[in-house]
This record gives structure tokens, sequence and C-alpha cells, in this order.
């Protein structure tokens, strides 16, 4: 059975987009949006200038799809590949959505860790996302200039609307982490893509430490709660972003995943095989040491051996030779002097009579 978006949603998601949809003139916005935007403008873009994967084309990336979106209970949207350095993936469209990603973020990331990415991203067409995402990237990324040149109204796009769009886009980034984390089972995938954006990457030789990028985040939390200047310089950075801190979304994501909300999501099944596996583990030590104590023993038993056969060789060798000794022919040599004078004189009878 599909997950039901609804019972994963993030709160501050449901909450951010609550009030923005509050906000006099939303509505409005997106009336005026509604009339000016059109799927077929960016399925053009698409498939003229990225490339689409299929079954026939990169088919390793696009069998990770069919299997998330089964989970999630999406039809399996169109992927595009967009040559771009800059690692990223992106939901756009309404009825039809798609979802594009960079060759920077193949590049970036090991091949195991796509399906994550491609989770998160059909996460936010679970959770109905990509309508408004694809509306706050057009009319946010030049403000108010560009919203009046796309919407009628828009001029209605005040600060506190923009503020609150972004807010609301970023809030939107921990409900499809959470899918991600539902379709891999844990959040070790999802913390790790988390680490290769801020950061890391496979050419540096040293390996990252997971437990301190979670320190990391929580050492954030602490300075942006307990001190106002410090929250307002938060604000002041995070005011035009539409992400949240990759520390932040690894540690939400962590953190969701020790949850009751999490575990009756994934079921009984996950429940108990999270209760075998640790004594998977622990006998799975237990046969390797096991194992190991038992080749020790043997390869001491066999040396015990070889040197036992050793030994009744050399011992056996040692008693046939004397045996040996024991049993052959004794020959009784002449004495130099009496026994030597004796043959002459036989050698000398014989001779005469062959003379004679």
């Amino acid at each position: 059975m599909a997950f039901n978006a609804k019972e994963y949603v993030h709160e501050s998601d449901k909450a951010a987009l609550g009030a923005l949809k509050a906000i006099p003139g939303f509505q409005t916005i997106v009336k005026g949006f509604m009339k000016m935007f059109s799927e077929r403008q960016y399925r053009i873009v698409n498939l003229s200038s990225h490339i689409r994967v299929s079954e026939k084309q990169f088919p390793q990336c696009y069998e990770m799809l069919p299997p998330i979106c089964e989970k999630l209970g999406i039809a399996v949207p169109d992927l595009y590949l967009e040559l771009n350095d800059n690692p990223n993936a992106y939901t756009a469209g309404d009825e039809k959505p798609f979802i594009v990603m960079t060759s920077g973020m193949i590049n970036k990331l090991p091949q195991e860790l796509l399906p994550t990415v491609l989770a998160h991203e059909c996460g936010h067409i679970a959770c109905h996302h990509q309508l408004y995402s694809t509306m706050g990237r057009i009319v946010l990324s030049g403000a108010s200039s560009a919203a009046t040149a796309f919407i009628p109204f828009g001029s209605l796009l005040t600060i506190p609307m923009q503020v609150a769009f972004y807010y609301w886009m970023r809030c939107s980034e921990f409900s499809a982490d959470r899918a991600a984390v539902l379709c891999d089972g844990t959040a070790d995938k999802m913390s790790t893509v988390c680490m290769y954006l801020a950061g890391y990457d496979d050419r540096i030789t040293m390996a990252p430490n997971k437990e301190e990028f979670m320190k990391q985040a929580q050492e954030y939390r602490e300075i942006v709660k307990n001190n106002g200047w410090d929250k307002t310089l938060e604000f002041m950075y995070m005011a035009n972003n539409r992400h949240p801190l990759t520390a932040v979304r690894a540690l939400e994501c962590e953190e969701w995943a020790q949850t009751e909300q999490f575990r009756k999501l994934m079921g009984d099944a996950y429940i108990a095989a999270k209760a075998v596996a640790p004594k998977q583990e622990e006998s799975k030590n237990t046969a390797a040491k096991n194992a190991e104590t038992g080749n020790a023993t043997a390869k001491s038993e066999a040396g015990k051996s070889v040197q036992a056969a050793a030994t009744a060789a050399s011992q056996n060798k040692a008693s046939q030779n004397t045996v040996s000794q024991n049993t052959a022919p004794k020959r009784d040599l002449p004495e130099d002097n009496e026994n030597g004078d004796d043959l002459a004189a036989l050698e000398e009878a014989k001779w005469s009579r062959k003379q004679d």
C-alpha cells in the first residue's frame, strides 16, 4: 500500500502554506498566474533542450523511478537530464508534473544515492507542491518586476508575501525529505545526500563523520534559539533562500526516523525487521568470531598433526635402518695372514690340476 502524504507532511509545511494563503492578494496572484502559465511551454523546453530519460535512454536511472512512485502512490513522471554543473534537481508542472535532474547532481553523488534524490522530488509531487513551487520559482526569480511582466497583478507581490513564499518553499523541502526517508526505510541516505550537498566529495580522501555533522546542526539550533540577534541574522540570510540549510535538513530526517509516526507509517514488517536486525548482527558477529576461533584451532590442530606425522615418519625410517642392518647376510672376511695363505694354496692346486 502506498504512503499517504497527509500522514507525513511536515508540520511547518502545513503551517507555512496556511499563512501564505492567508496573505491578502495571494489568491489573486494565483488566478493571474494560472491564466498565463502553460505546461506546454515547459514541455517544449524539455524536449528541445534536455535529455529525456526512459527505458531506452539511461535505463539504469529510469528504472529507479517506478518503485518509488509505487510507494508514494503517484504516476511515473517524465524525467529529464539537464546540462548544468550545479548539483540540483527540481519538480515543476501541474497536471502533468515532471522532474529535471542536472548533470552536476549525477556527477556529484554515488549512483546508490540517486534514488533518494528522485524520491525527494517525487515527494513534492505526492504532497502537491509542484504548482505553488513552479509559481514561486517564476514570480520570485525577478521579484516584482518579473512578476509584473508575467502576471497582470504582479504589483500585489509585496515584500511580506515574498518572504512568506520563500519560507513555505523551504518548509516544503522537509516534507519531500520525509518522503525520501520513507522510500529508503532509513534516514541514512538522505542525511548522506545532505553531506554531499554541504561540501563532501568522493575526491576527498578523508571519510566524513556523520555524527559530527549532526552536532553542528544541533549547535546551530541552540544559537538561533537562545539569541534574538542571531535569529535576526538567520532571517536576513535565509529570507531569499528556497532551500533550508543542509545540516538542518539532515538532522530533521535523522530525528523524524526515530519517531513513532515514522515507525507506524513503515508498518509492522519494518518494526519486526528493526527488532530482528540487532539479533542478526549479533549472530553474524558471533558466527564470524567462532569461525575465526575455529580456523585458528583447526590451524593449530593441523600443525600438531603434521608435526606428529613427521615425527612418526622419522622414527619409522630409523627403525627400518636398524632392521636392515640386523637382517643383512654376514660375510666372513679372511684374516690377513692365515686365511690369505690358505686361499693362495687352494688356487695353486686348482692350476696344477688344469695343467695335468
